[in-house]
């Protein structure tokens, strides 16, 4: 899964950002792997940088043997309905995600209940502090890193992708959005492919749902010829 660390972002044009944040990556990963195949994977909101890497490495004209996303949308993408003001959208996703791990704990046993709470705990002070951080730590853009990402992100206009993409989506979606079933990649992928994992949305990475997207993403891994 992608996972390298956000660069400073510098005084960057907002519709240049994604890009460049992508050609550091690109950059990152040549640096391990100077040639292809390459087998790209991200979650989220990290599904717009994975694809702006997969599209500047077929560009460059490397093979992207596999381009999966997780749960992620394109930018601008869900669009809420009419009736479902974002604060209660908010709110409602909350809950679910609340339930989510309430019945987690309900399925465990003794101190597993304990160190799951204290691990969930550990990761909502993390988010506090990221949050928080815009007052403590500015960017070069006057603003949080994490600011930036997403101003980069709305701003970013993908193109589409010649080749085969492979879209993980969680069954159950957050109530009060606007979709479609392929998310609206459809329209940008020459090939998707289209695979619904049981759960509620972003909720697939986590126990225990976590086992059944290894074992998918493991099987698209063999067929394009990397290592489960």
């Amino acid at each position: 899964m992608l996972g390298l660390c956000m660069p400073p972002l510098g005084k960057l044009g907002p519709d240049m950002r994604l890009a460049r944040l992508a050609e550091y990556h690109v950059g990152e990963i040549t640096a391990v792997q100077p040639r292809g195949p390459y087998w790209i994977v991200g979650e989220c909101t990290g599904g717009a940088l994975a694809y702006e890497i997969a599209q500047q490495l077929q560009g460059a004209g490397e093979e992207v043997a596999l381009l999966a996303l997780i749960d992620a949308f394109p930018p601008q993408l869900p669009r809420l309905r009419r009736f479902m003001p974002r604060a209660l959208y908010r709110v409602f996703h909350r809950v679910r995600i609340l339930g989510f791990h309430l019945g987690n704990l309900v399925r465990l046993e003794g101190a597993a209940k304990l160190g799951y709470v204290v691990a969930k705990a550990q990761r909502a002070r993390a988010a506090l502090a990221r949050k928080a951080a815009p007052r403590l730590e500015r960017s070069d853009t006057g603003g949080s890193p994490q600011r930036a990402f997403r101003e980069a992100l709305a701003a970013y206009e993908p193109r589409p992708f010649a080749g085969t993409m492979v879209l993980f989506r969680a069954a159950r979606l957050p109530l009060g959005i606007e979709t479609t079933p392929d998310f609206g990649w459809g329209t940008l992928v020459e090939e998707l492919q289209v695979e619904t994992l049981p759960g509620y949305f972003t909720t697939p990475i986590s126990e225990p749902g976590v086992r059944v997207l290894a074992d998918r993403l493991a099987s698209h891994l063999a067929r394009a010829g990397g290592k489960a």
